[in-house]
């Protein structure tokens, strides 16, 4: 009985080799999640989080405890996730510009235009760049577009806004986006839901190339509207207020608590704050609810086997902690996002495995690239981060190095290690936390005495140059 184990466990693992030594390369499930942090269920961000999908997906590949993304906005992140190339190279920090008409980089070859060119089908659906349609959505990169829509419908207009507070916001962007609540609407009529719909069509149909899909849902970016049933799994008289420190600004340099803005503390005067822990727990759920339905649909298609999974969030948000209610700060709250990358078992995929080094989301472009054999793309800022992927163990001394730059009057970084986060703001304002001991970011180390070495190590991770803001170039 052994020697016949023994043989079939040969057999099986020259199947695998031969899958990829015959040159065999795996599909892509490429899906987006905005606005999403740590309160899905395997990070434990929020202990009510219920987000079943997620969960098994992460329990399926491998599940990246420490990854960050390259800048704390929607566009700069996402131009970076799919150029290869930091806001500190590109100069896009914010989302009005548009990296094809910046003379520098009109004609970089972004990641499905990688694919495309060896060999791929490339479709998309849903906000995977900075809009799901117009040149937002950069059209060239892709042969086809299933979903040009994203998010839910709003509720009628009696029904928005009723906690009041519109009018206190002097954040005219986020008076505007700030709201929650159910809508009368089934799942299956959003736009999100249709967008999850387009990719398990693509997924049922037959395809004689192998093929990179990428699907983006909206929820949970603000506001907060989701079926009524997804507010119904989370009763707001059982809702629970996530720790937080009152003091927690205390030993912030100026220009972070600027970064922190005012809404917070605007929300939790008007008693709002569980209002709106259930709006985005709800809004977090049905997000699931529709990548469990491409997931349900792969699990149910002849490419099982041999397509690879990635899932990531934009960046994450902070709801309280830090004093801040929105994204577009340093913090780890904001800059840090789930990653879970599930590669088929004939590729060396691993099941149920978690990885603690900090990887960043530029670094994906060429972690694709690298696990589906392609040749390796030249000039860009990311390095490949595939051997985590198949042994999370490994060494890796690259810290994650995260931008912002709200303003055209200086650039701000971050960077994670293994155990510091750093934050070195345009003035020279710093910020320093053991994560080991400080996971929620409470004791700032910068001004303490001991850790001048820490700092001038995670100092040097810092780019060199900082490229001016597009629009000055």
């Amino acid at each position: 009985m052994r020697v016949v184990l023994a043989w079939l466990c040969l057999i099986c693992g020259i199947v695998n080799v031969s899958a990829q030594e015959q040159g065999e390369r795996p599909n892509v499930l490429f899906l987006a999640v905005d606005d999403l942090n740590d309160w899905i269920g395997v990070l434990g961000g929020h202990t009510q989080a219920k987000t079943p999908h997620l969960d098994r997906l992460a329990n399926s590949g491998v599940l990246f405890d420490a990854a960050y993304c390259a800048a704390p906005l929607c566009h700069p992140s996402r131009t970076a996730i799919m150029t290869g190339l930091r806001s500190s190279t590109t100069g896009i920090y914010g989302n009005k510009t548009w990296f094809r008409e910046h003379p520098d980089f009109s004609d970089v070859v972004t990641l499905p235009q990688y694919f495309r060119k060896h060999g791929y089908k490339a479709w998309t659906g849903g906000k995977i760049f900075h809009q799901p349609f117009g040149k937002f959505s950069d059209p060239i990169s892709w042969d086809g577009q299933y979903s040009t829509k994203m998010g839910t419908q709003a509720p009628p207009v009696m029904q928005r806004y009723k906690h009041g507070m519109k009018d206190r916001f002097e954040n005219k962007i986020l008076a505007r986006l700030i709201d929650w609540g159910p809508i009368d609407i089934p799942k299956e009529e959003t736009h999100d839901w249709k967008t999850a719909e387009g990719a398990a069509t693509f997924l049922r149909q037959e395809h004689e190339k192998p093929f990179f899909l990428a699907c983006g849902i909206y929820r949970p970016h603000l506001p907060w509207y989701a079926p009524k049933e997804f507010f119904d799994m989370h009763p707001l008289e059982e809702i629970e207020e996530p720790p937080f420190l009152e003091m927690d600004l205390d030993d912030i340099p100026g220009r972070g608590k600027v970064m922190a803005g005012v809404e917070f503390d605007i929300i939790r005067k008007a008693g709002k704050w569980k209002e709106g822990i259930q709006g985005y727990l709800a809004a977090t759920s049905f997000a699931d609810a529709c990548i469990g339905h491409v997931l349900a649909a792969l699990e149910s298609s002849k490419y099982k086997n041999n397509t690879m999974i990635v899932l990531w969030g934009d960046h994450g948000y902070h709801i309280g902690d830090k004093h801040h209610w929105a994204k577009s700060a340093l913090w780890q709250q904001t800059a840090r996002t789930p990653l879970i990358v599930k590669l088929p078992e004939a590729f060396g995929g691993l099941t149920g495995r978690i990885c603690k080094r900090p990887v960043s989301l530029v670094d994906l472009y060429p972690t694709l690239v690298d696990l589906c054999g392609l040749p390796e793309p030249d000039s860009l800022d990311g390095r490949s981060f595939a051997k985590l992927v198949h042994k999370p163990s490994s060494s890796w001394p690259f810290p994650a190095v995260i931008t912002h730059s709200p303003h055209w009057h200086g650039v701000n970084h971050a960077v994670r290690s293994d155990r510091y986060y750093y934050i070195r703001y345009r003035d020279g304002g710093e910020e320093l936390y053991d994560m080991l001991t400080d996971p929620n970011q409470w004791n700032n180390l910068a001004e303490e005495s001991g850790y001048a070495d820490q700092i001038e190590t995670l100092k040097k991770w810092l780019p060199k140059t900082n490229a001016k803001h597009y629009l000055q170039q």
